[in-house]
């Protein structure tokens, strides 16, 4: 390889940070071809789960699969580290299903870093990026240097540095301790080179709670909650594994169970006469925290008439008997957090491990960034994870998947990938993030996505695969495996149109289900139809679909069930995927675009959406500002096209 003079080592992309956005960004990078360096300041640290060792969730587990779906390692991880798994919202019927699993923290790590070193044009390296190199002018990254003296020549850069950028963690009022986690240092050069390149930036906070040794827990005091674990795999790569050709066993470590707690009025009276003692309650700390994961303080000051709160203990693994106090993220002082836990049901003898406290990080607000993650202002960096202020695993691993192919696409000349609203979550995320920014950390839920019935956790090979293929980013046996689990779903669908059952092959799954039997004998989609009425067991009352994957028979029954639905939001994914195609140059002036709103030629000039769709949903611009907006387009190319 070619070094340039004072480079160490010239990559194509290299990515600052370990973490899930860095190293979803590293490896998809890497499947385009490009050569890859993924600097971290600790090989031990690759894929840290730094809070909560859980993976997934509601809308979460739907963005875990579409990493997964092109090429990512989140969800493979999660397969070879999965101790406990639930699948929420099972009331609400499968179309909203969501997974989520509770991951051994080390397995996780581990799996990760294998991952990662499975790709041989990925070299991780060990260090703390210091400063970005840029050309004389600034336009442009060139490379980056660490605080060793490490130089890299690099076309693209991403950066992905979590809650490191001028962290500061605090414990109570008195306690405030320089860095990114617990133990490991902020990073701060290259926070303050990006404040001084003209980049606008805010601060968040987030919070972790405490751990403590099972060993000291009353467990007979305790609810159990076991694993329901049923052979469930986020990742599609494992198709032809054996637990699917021969039914051999599980990839999964044992499962292990948790255990459900509350806090009640002694630990609620403990916290409000310690209020004044909290770092967020005290004045220590006045960044906005996730509304949706909020302190134990605030639950006590915003939800005073709750009888109790619940909290879970979870297991960190197989080698250790420390566990995650769930619902216990605190900023209050370490004495206190261990009074708090001994009023504890079950933890009246509790050992605490470590202290729970709270972080405050820089991000840069992230209109920042165009559809790609790329730095409006300096071509060739990009940004992913919490720096955009984001909160969660999940959303982390989505924007590192988007920003590792861009920065890759980018210097093989190529067009950028923007995915659209109506093909995922993830680009559900990125949308919201660039065009609407955020005022407090983000985190996906279902509401948000317009599309969440036919964008699901059960079809996201089908939706992105396709894409993959496209971008060229899988193996032969990985291409291979996609065609077959899709022409799966394509023959139980096949089966179910073309087969008949008879009335006394339905009679024993109807009558359980308290269904009407059958007169005569119909095709099985007619019957699937019903609620209550699984596809899988009709084709096995006829002796079909042994040989089908589970998974492609949940998809092929959704499509068959809610038929209806899906076509009326395929159809308005459709319109807006037109109103994509409708393209924006990003140099219009809009401010001589007298026919749209004073307000919308602001907000247009500012965030330069690249096409009418993103435009449609920036606050302020109003359906008569769109139509007036494609009326001077129209009229500026054919004055254009007359010259």
């Amino acid at each position: 390889m070619s070094q340039l003079p004072g480079f160490e080592t010239e990559f194509d992309v290299v990515v600052i940070g370990g973490g899930h956005a860095g190293t979803e960004a590293a490896v998809a990078a890497a499947r385009l071809g490009a050569r890859v360096g993924l600097i971290t300041s600790a090989f031990e640290t690759i894929g840290q789960m730094s809070c909560n060792p859980a993976i997934g969730g509601v809308a979460k587990g739907t963005v875990v699969r579409e990493v997964d779906a092109l090429g990512g390692v989140m969800g493979r991880a999660t397969d070879l580290a999965m101790i406990q798994f639930r699948m929420l919202n099972r009331s609400k019927g499968p179309a909203v299903w969501a997974p989520r699993a509770q991951c051994d923290r080390g397995l996780y790590r581990r799996a990760v870093r294998s991952l990662l070193e499975q790709h041989a044009r990925l070299q991780a390296v060990q260090g703390t990026v210091a400063r970005l190199l840029l050309t004389p002018d600034e336009q442009r990254v060139l490379g980056v240097e660490t605080i060793e003296g490490r130089r890299f020549a690099a076309k693209s850069v991403v950066i992905t540095t979590g809650t490191f950028l001028h962290g500061r963690i605090h414990i109570g009022t008195e306690t405030r301790i320089s860095g990114g986690r617990a133990g490991e240092m902020a990073t701060t050069h290259l926070a303050e080179q990006l404040e001084q390149a003209g980049l606008t930036v805010a601060r968040f906070k987030t919070g972790t709670p405490p751990r403590i040794d099972g060993r000291s827990v009353d467990y007979s005091a305790l609810e159990i909650q076991e694993s329901e674990i049923e052979q469930f795999d986020y990742s599609w790569s494992h198709f032809w594994s054996a637990k699917r050709c021969n039914n051999s066993g599980t990839r999964h470590p044992a499962q292990m169970p948790c255990w459900i707690t509350y806090l009640e009025a002694e630990g609620k009276k403990i916290i409000k006469d310690n209020i004044a003692k909290s770092a967020m309650y005290g004045g220590a700390i006045s960044s906005r925290g996730p509304r949706y994961c909020p302190s134990v303080e605030d639950k006590i000051v915003k939800f005073p008439d709750a009888e109790r709160h619940q909290i879970f203990l979870e297991p960190e693994g197989h080698d250790t008997a420390e566990l995650y106090v769930n619902g216990l993220s605190t900023s209050l002082p370490a004495a206190v957090q261990l009074e708090i836990l001994r009023s504890v049901r079950g933890l009246a003898d509790v050992k605490m491990n470590r202290v729970g406290y709270a972080i405050e990080y820089d991000y840069y607000p992230p209109t920042q960034l165009d559809p790609s993650l790329q730095v409006k202002a300096i071509p060739g960096l990009y940004f992913a994870g919490q720096i955009n202020g984001t909160t969660g695993y999940e959303e982390a691993a989505g924007q590192g998947l988007v920003a590792g192919l861009n920065a890759a696409l980018s210097i093989q000349r190529k067009q950028p990938i923007v995915l659209g609203r109506e093909t995922s979550y993830i680009g559900v995320l990125v949308d919201d993030l660039v065009t609407r920014g955020v005022d407090e950390p983000y985190r996906l839920f279902t509401s948000r996505s317009e599309f969440r019935l036919t964008v699901r956790q059960d079809n996201a090979l089908r939706r992105l695969g396709p894409i993959g293929m496209r971008l060229g980013i899988y193996s032969e046996l990985e291409d291979a495996t996609i065609k077959a689990r899709l022409e799966h779903e394509d023959a139980a669908m096949r089966l179910a149109e073309t087969t008949s059952i008879r009335p006394d092959e339905a009679a024993p799954i109807l009558s359980g289900a308290d269904s009407a039997p059958l007169s005569h004998a119909v095709r099985i989609v007619e019957v699937a139809r019903r609620q209550e009425i699984p596809l899988d067991r009709l084709l096995r009352a006829v002796g079909l679909g042994a040989d089908l994957d589970s998974e492609a028979l949940v998809t092929a029954d959704l499509e068959i069930k809610y038929a209806g639905y899906f076509e009326r939001e395929r159809a308005q994914a459709e319109r807006m995927r037109r109103m994509g195609d409708f393209s924006l140059d990003p140099d219009l002036e809009y401010s001589d675009m007298r026919s749209l709103s004073f307000e919308a030629r602001q907000k247009l000039s500012n965030l330069r959406p690249h096409s009418l769709a993103q435009a449609s949903r920036i606050p302020g611009v109003s359906p008569s500002d769109l139509q007036n907006l494609v009326i001077e387009i129209e009229r500026r190319r054919r004055l254009a096209a007359t010259r």
